[in-house]
């Protein structure tokens, strides 16, 4: 009996690389398109306008007279490019700007210009960068992404391998002990161990459930491989090549590609279930044993041999594979996927050295001099005293007016660090009085007298001269005499000069200062980088796991947009920022209402408002056209494109290894699915650089595959028919159907075009009638049960309900079914089963 009530779903998808036959790649390379991807092969080469000129040269010399319309045509834009681009070196040009020019040129045209250049000149790995080019136009640029999921659910119990044998003579009687338990290696556990899928979301759950031992082999796998992943409910992918972009004939060998995949996880899933789940029995030779866990059995035949066989009890689960979806998809390979948040990482790092440095000062003790003492004070912003002076002069000023005169004596005290030098004593005054003063020095004395008159009655004037004291060290003096004058003024001066030990002491105490005050910085700095670097790694380690698959996902679409539009594509404009950053200050530093002007200062000028305005539609645009939330990505390891940077992510490790795995990656390949309707515009961005779906690409009809796709699925509306929730694609028949019924699903929605409204029956339709692979009409009802058509096979019997082949199929449905198989996982039940050899003989 199947139980569909206790079904498990697990998400996946496939995708699908389609490469471009000889005759494709060909007819397209002479229609508009890729235009983006051409103009950074111009960049990546670093065409000149002289390797543009030497190649027309060449290639006109080469055709002759021969019609040489297409290839005028395609040197005067790539001379206009190479020439833009040579005119603006090291300024921003936008690849957008260029794409109109860039499109028509083919790529076989620029391929074959680079070549020539190479063979010229070589410039570091031109050749190989030329060989990649014409790989990346061998590829289509659009690809498919099938959205699968696989439906589990148990259909029954049945007996399976045999287990344990107990072998019993005549009366003999044994005991048996039966154990039973789940094991796992402590490897395995850890690689499945996921707290926001499979436990805080499901809960505990039974290891022996199919559903469980799935998922978690899937992840089991993909801890191993370089395999896609996913930020959105994809879930597990697996990767084909198609050949052709209109061949629907390879459509199976995705079906059978994605379905083997399938198939490999969900039967490794089921054997590991198996063998870790251990049954042991053990004859025990004691009786009586109280234990429930022991079983005592007899052979109660006197003349009879019995074998007891214990057969392990499986649950039978079926497995659907269904397809639900499928998107157009872009394929772009970028570098260093996880620079910025790497960034952070090294920043932590840098401040951990920065953090663990000891505290220098350069500066030597004998370094600080008298002469640049002001700098290094200047240099530390340090305030330090000067230098003491290498001498200081002392004076003593007196008046002499002693009538009878006398000697004077002048005592002098040197300050602390200093001693007085008596060799040179400085003398200058005055006097009034005779013509000449009496005055009398120490015989070395040198005098210069100049008198003057004062007034008729009064003689006066000054001296100056120079002499020699007495005494040493501390202390010096000086003595005079002087006779009857009226009165004197004198001033005596004796040097006092700088002791060694005073300059050393000035720059103990100078150094000591400036130590001081540059370890306070130091302090300081260590304090702000501590800060930094404990809010960083907050900031960075505090995350939980959504929060950092959320970042991930938001780095990606960041580099993505960068490199598939141009290295001069800004999603942060500067004239962008200071708008907001405007509207963050009106808000933060809001206005009084009383305030002159206040209603001016809180709004937006007219050309702030549209420029914001217009670069929302553009943000709007790109993530309305992409569903960023479900980027399928590829990480390549760490030692792509530098050595230095390889080296610094080999050992890198993280708590979350999916983290850890993104930030060491070098490369990342990723594959961007376009949201349904935007399938045209999104593919001509790409093609022409211009947001138009006028002109028809060379891959339009990928996309009209994906948009015809969506119309004949109705997602979360149930059909109104009586077949299952999705179409059974099972049999050949089944599928010719299908291929018949998406058809007639076209000319409908055409009909509807052109009439505004949908046919009564389907005789109006060119190609009437349509059958299906057993030569019945379709069934068609207008209006319909839920929708507002109904199309319907009725399968071989052409009769409502049914299984296998005779099942009902409808355009309505959710999904396809693809794929179909059976499981078995272990169950806690056992089958006993009593042989009785000799009753077998009697009766042969």
């Amino acid at each position: 009996m199947e139980l569909t009530n206790s079904k498990r779903v697990l998400r996946s998808s496939s995708y699908v690389m389609i490469e471009q036959t000889a005759e494709e790649q060909e007819e397209n390379d002479r229609r508009s398109g890729r235009a983006l991807e051409k103009l950074n092969f111009i960049r990546q080469v670093r065409m000149k306008p002289e390797d543009v000129e030497r190649a027309k040269a060449w290639t006109l010399r080469q055709l002759g007279a021969a019609e040489n319309t297409w290839v005028e045509e395609s040197f005067g834009r790539l001379i206009r490019i190479v020439g833009i681009l040579h005119e603006n070196e090291g300024k921003p040009v936008s690849n957008l700007a260029l794409a109109s020019l860039a499109s028509p040129i083919p790529s076989r045209f620029l391929s074959d210009i680079a070549a020539l250049m190479a063979e010229r000149d070589d410039r570091g790995n031109l050749a190989f960068l030329v060989e990649a080019f014409k790989k990346r136009m061998k590829t289509a640029p659009v690809g498919q992404l099938h959205l699968e999921r696989i439906e589990m659910y148990p259909v029954g119990v049945e007996r399976g391998e045999l287990m344990y044998t107990v072998p019993l003579a005549p009366k003999e009687t044994v005991t048996i002990s039966h154990k039973e338990w789940a094991t796992t290696s402590e490897e395995y556990e850890r690689i499945i161990q996921d707290y926001f899928e499979s436990y805080s979301e499901r809960g505990v759950a039974e290891k022996t459930d199919a559903s469980i031992s799935t998922e978690n082999e899937s992840k089991h796998a993909s801890a191993f491989n370089f395999s896609a992943q996913v930020s959105g409910s994809y879930g597990p992918v697996s990767m084909t090549v198609a050949t052709g972009l209109n061949n629907n004939a390879e459509n199976r060998q995705v079906v059978k590609d994605s379905t083997q995949r399938a198939r490999e996880v969900t039967e490794k899933a089921s054997a590991r279930t198996r063998q870790e789940h251990k049954v042991s029995f053990k004859l025990e030779t004691k009786r009586g044993v109280e234990d429930s866990s022991f079983r005592t059995i007899t052979n109660p035949h006197d003349d009879r041999a019995l074998r007891i066989d214990y057969y392990r009890m499986m649950r039978k689960w079926r497995t659907d594979l269904f397809r639900y979806g499928l998107r157009l998809t872009f394929d772009i390979v970028i570098p260093n996927p996880g620079a910025r948040l790497w960034a952070l990482h090294r920043r932590v790092r840098e401040l951990d050295e920065r953090v663990r440095q000891p505290f220098v000062f350069t500066l030597k003790l004998d370094g600080l001099t008298e002469d640049n003492w002001k700098a290094e004070a200047d240099k530390y912003g340090a305030v330090i005293e000067p230098p003491p002076p290498k001498s200081i002069p002392i004076s003593i000023t007196r008046s002499l007016q002693d009538p009878n005169g006398g000697m004077e004596i002048f005592e002098f005290a040197a300050p602390d660090g200093y001693r007085m030098d008596s060799s040179g004593v400085r003398i200058e005054g005055m006097w009034l009085g005779p013509d000449n003063p009496s005055l009398m020095f120490p015989p070395a004395t040198s005098l210069q007298v100049s008198p003057y008159t004062v007034t008729s009655a009064e003689k006066g004037g000054t001296f100056t001269g120079s002499s020699t004291g007495s005494g040493s060290g501390k202390h010096g003096s000086f003595f005079m005499y002087y006779s009857k004058v009226n009165r004197v003024t004198i001033t005596v001066g004796m040097g006092a000069v700088r002791e060694q030990g005073t300059l050393e002491a000035w720059r103990t105490k100078g150094w000591t200062a400036l130590r001081d005050t540059a370890f306070a910085k130091w302090q300081d700095e260590i304090a702000r980088l501590q800060a930094e670097r404990d809010r960083l790694w907050m900031e960075l380690s505090g995350k939980d796991t959504l929060t950092l698959r959320r970042l991930e996902r938001e780095e990606l679409i960041r580099q993505t947009l960068h490199w598939i539009i141009g290295e001069q594509f800004d999603p942060a404009p500067s004239e962008v920022g200071k708008i907001l950053k405007k509207l963050v200050e009106m808000e933060q530093h809001q206005l009084p209402d009383e305030m002159p002007n206040a209603d001016a200062a809180r709004q937006l000028s007219k050309d702030e408002w549209a420029t914001a305005a217009g670069f929302g539609d553009i943000v709007k645009y790109l993530h309305h056209a992409v569903e960023w939330e479900n980027l399928l990505y590829f990480l390549y390891p760490y030692f792509w494109g530098s050595d230095d940077m390889a080296r610094e992510k080999m050992l890198f490790e993280h708590p979350d290894v999916n983290h850890r795995d993104f930030l060491r990656a070098g490369y990342a390949r990723i594959v961007i699915p376009v949201r349904p309707g935007f399938e045209e515009s999104f593919t001509n961005l790409i093609n022409t650089g211009v947001f138009s779906d006028q002109d028809k690409t060379p891959y339009m009809t990928i996309a009209e595959e994906v948009a015809n796709f969506a119309r004949t699925n109705y997602a979360s509306i149930p059909p109104a028919n009586p077949e299952k929730h999705a179409r059974p694609l099972l049999h050949p028949e089944q599928r010719k159907t299908w291929d018949t019924m998406q058809k007639v699903i076209k000319l409908i929605e055409d009909y509807y075009d052109t009439h505004r409204a949908y046919p009564a029956d389907l005789s109006v339709l060119p190609g009437a009638p349509f059958q299906d692979a057993w030569n019945h009409d379709l069934v068609y009802k207008n209006p319909g049960s839920s929708h507002d058509y109904d199309l319907l096979s009725l399968g071989a019997d052409h009769t409502a309900g049914g299984e296998g082949v005779n099942a009902d199929m409808s355009a309505a449905a959710t999904a396809s079914l693809v794929a179909s198989w059976f499981d078995y996982t272990p169950t806690s039940g056992i089958d006993i089963e009593i042989q009785n050899k000799f009753d077998e003989d009697e009766e042969g």
